[in-house]
């Protein structure tokens, strides 16, 4: 009777523990929106820096945390650092890792053992007395092999998870550079539109007294006034663009996307001296999308391996126990003695042909994430040549707008302007020539920024952050094409912060000595060709 008892007692708590291990959270069956409405305390996130909600699409700042920065967002690489710290798409990634390594001892763990009980039924009538209740005690028993292999396949599955959290902080890192260099360009462009629509109007001031005076046609001033609106016109595209910017650097910095963010300071060229072949060479090793396809391969190989293990049948132990009643068949022998025995089961693994289609299955799953493999080689190879590419044509680019097509534009402006003055040539010679030299100050600035774009896109492709390497730079010319003494270099991009350099002795007003310099009279280095 004591054992009756205490298995009695056993079971009891056993069916206790089962039935609060099902109770639920009283939010589990409620809908999502009035979960929200009733607990939003619990589902608000404020880890990236702003609380979001579900009813809307707007987020205030949170308040400011002791580790928040004081300092202003200054370059790019400010951007970058607070937007791998902030951005939600890393802290998501983040999450995945941890939650996928979560399963790896779940998959290393045995099955739940079974409990059967049967209170009720037609039970056997024994000598000892007749069965009231029937219960059994199960576990299966698997290889360690087969537990080992689970393992190994969910622990290929966070691996993979940790190269797409690396895949994911280099694309944020990619993007926020070309956010902001295309932030910087809109406010460059700005800059030198308006510095030249204020040479413009000199241009229009000019014609207006020479119209007076009767040297000129009404045609003059006209054309002056149309190329002013159309000025306009740009100017508001620009700053529809500055906007963009703005707003797509303030949603990967998870900030309201209409906060307001510093200007950026004008820059130099920082030239930028890689190999090809090295850059091949480091992204096969570092790009995280071909490490994810590795990690890929030894799961599927893990997953053959499980695949060949499951023909090896499995154990399963078993502690019965019926509880017999006083009454029996038997007057005599009747005692009410209960039941127990230990057995064992396996299972028969006889489908060979399910067996065998999965082992090709897990094997086809090895050659289709092989190919998958050597396409993204050939993808990323692609991609690391065609940036390394652009960033060499846009750097001579550059170099070029900056050394001679600038200059000598800036020199046709101050001979027109001379000419026009004294009758030599027309007005809309002076205002073609002033077109092409504000055409080409912006071609600079575009070059600028899509040089500093493409290297972002090429460390993207590379898989880490590139040092510009110290490669040898074309040497400045002796006197610039406008006669003034060259620009010293400067060896790192930083924000221009140097004092004006003295304008030429032929230079017509302040504002076409602004409108001209790409730089605005900011010294800038030479850049220099890219390794071949």
């Amino acid at each position: 009777m004591r054992v009756r008892t205490a298995w009695l007692a056993g079971l009891g708590v056993v069916v206790l523990l089962a039935s609060v291990g099902c109770e639920s959270a009283p939010r589990d069956a409620t809908p999502l929106s009035q979960w929200i409405r009733q607990d939003p305390a619990s589902w608000q996130v404020t880890e990236g820096g702003a609380t979001h909600t579900s009813r809307t699409l707007a987020s205030q700042p949170a308040p400011a945390s002791p580790e928040a920065p004081t300092a202003p967002l200054d370059g790019a690489d400010d951007y970058v650092r607070e937007a791998l710290k902030y951005n939600p798409g890393i802290r998501a990634a983040e999450h995945k890792v941890s939650r996928l390594l979560e399963r790896v001892p779940q998959a290393r763990s045995l099955d739940d053992p079974m409990l059967m009980v049967a209170p009720i039924g037609e039970m056997a009538q024994t000598a000892a007395g007749q069965v009231g209740t029937m219960t059994s005690l199960s576990q299966k028993l698997v290889l360690p092999g087969k537990l080992d292999a689970r393992g190994q396949v969910a622990y290929q599955e966070a691996a993979m998870a940790v190269q797409e959290l690396a895949a994911m902080r280099l694309a944020v890192t990619a993007d926020t550079r070309r956010a902001y260099w295309a932030y910087y360009f809109a406010v460059r462009a700005i800059e030198v539109t308006n510095q030249s629509r204020a040479l413009l109007s000199q241009f229009r001031q000019i014609a207006e007294a020479k119209y007076k005076a009767g040297t000129a046609s009404q045609q003059d001033v006209l054309r002056a006034s149309v190329e002013l609106s159309n000025l306009d016109n740009e100017l508001i595209t620009l700053r529809q663009r500055q906007t963009t910017a703005v707003a797509m650097l303030n949603s990967l910095l998870d900030q309201p996307v209409t906060a307001s963010l510093p200007e950026p300071k004008a820059v130099s060229l920082n030239s930028i001296s890689l190999s090809l072949d090295q850059l091949l060479a480091d992204a096969a090793e570092a790009n995280p999308a071909l490490q994810r396809l590795r990690e890929k391969i030894e799961g599927d190989r893990q997953r053959l391996r499980l695949a060949r293990l499951q023909r090896v049948p499995d154990l399963t132990l078993s502690l019965n126990y019926n509880f017999v009643d006083d009454a029996g068949l038997a007057k005599m022998t009747r005692n009410g003695d209960d039941q127990w025995w230990i057995g064992f089961s396996v299972n028969v693994p006889i489908w060979f042909e399910k067996l065998a289609a999965a082992e090709r299955e897990a094997r086809q799953g090895i050659f289709e994430s092989a190919s998958d493999l050597s396409n993204e080689q050939n993808r990323i190879s692609f991609r690391v040549q065609d940036a390394w590419v652009k960033m060499d044509t846009q750097q001579r680019l550059v170099v070029l707008f900056r050394n001679v097509i600038i200059p000598q534009a800036r020199q046709t402006v101050e001979v027109s302007d001379t000419g026009y003055r004294a009758g030599r040539i027309d007005f809309l010679t002076l205002v073609d020539n002033w077109r092409k030299l504000l055409n080409f100050q912006l071609l600079y600035e575009q070059s600028l920024s899509t040089l500093e774009q493409n290297f972002a896109e090429l460390q993207q492709a590379v898989g880490r952050d590139l040092h510009r390497g110290p490669g040898p730079a074309t040497p400045p010319p002796a006197t610039q094409p406008d006669g003034t003494a060259p620009a010293p270099p400067r060896g790192e991009l930083k924000p221009d912060t140097t004092e004006a350099s003295t304008a030429p002795a032929t230079s017509l007003t302040p504002a076409l000595d602004a409108a001209s310099d790409p730089n605005h009279d900011a010294p800038a280095p030479d850049g220099g060709p890219m390794e071949r």
